[in-house]
């Protein structure tokens, strides 16, 4: 075990209590970063597995704020384009995708702090429409929360609601695209020892972001959520 092998299970810690802060995972901060040290591919197979781990957690950790409902109409369209997008990796070129989506979440951003009565009046099939494609973000290019943060945010769930329910919508796609990556070799299985460590990770962070995220009122979480979501777009866009 190297250093960089450490430093990348710390920036799993670190972007699991960001992640449970902001409400849509780990994916967002932990892509970017990962990416200095380690090859793309690799580094949407380590996403996956941390996410794993990280949304079971956050499952039981919130359980207590689970909506049924709304996750089965939510959940079903994120699983199958989760799927569709991990597919698809190998032979389609996402950077312009990227950069038109880290655009798009910037302004959405925008407009949820200063014209919040906007993105509330969204329809719910809005909301569905942008879980899919989360789901297709998320398999494609390793992170799709923020855009999921979007739609859950029009659904103006109260926090905790809003974090389990993030959490369960994502694990199923999770564990499909973490699946695909693996059959398409994008991790050595010599590497295992990533595994209980990402777990560890996973699961303190999700932890340590419950309880920050106690201290702090509903308004003080959605502009939160707004900022990483800004934050998010703008690696997006200059990253890609």
């Amino acid at each position: 075990m190297y250093l960089h092998d450490l430093a990348l299970v710390m920036v799993g810690f670190l972007s699991e209590i960001f992640g449970t802060l902001s409400g849509f995972g780990s994916s967002t901060f932990f892509v970017p970063i990962a990416l200095l040290l380690e090859t793309f591919n690799f580094v949407l197979a380590l996403t996956a597995i941390l996410h794993c781990f990280g949304n079971f957690s956050k499952i039981l950790l919130f359980r207590k704020d689970f909506q049924k409902k709304m996750f089965f109409q939510l959940a079903i369209p994120s699983v199958i384009f989760t799927g569709i997008g991990a597919l698809l990796t190998a032979s389609v070129p996402t950077e312009f995708m990227v950069r038109g989506l880290g655009v798009v979440l910037m302004l959405f951003s925008i407009l949820s702090l200063f014209a919040k009565t906007l993105i509330q009046k969204l329809p719910q099939w809005a909301a569905i429409f942008l879980t899919a494609i989360s789901g297709f973000s998320t398999g494609i290019v390793g992170t799709g929360g923020a855009i999921r943060g979007l739609a859950l945010t029009a659904l103006q769930l109260p926090k905790n609601s809003f974090v389990v329910l993030s959490s369960a919508i994502d694990i199923g796609g999770d564990f499909v695209r973490a699946l695909i990556y693996i059959r398409n070799g994008f991790m050595d299985w010599n590497q295992w020892f990533y595994l209980p460590l990402l777990a560890i990770a996973a699961i303190a962070g999700a932890s340590v972001g419950k309880r920050i995220l106690s201290r702090i009122n509903q308004n003080q979480f959605e502009k939160i959520v707004a900022g990483f979501i800004f934050f998010s777009g703008l690696v997006m866009a200059i990253e890609s």
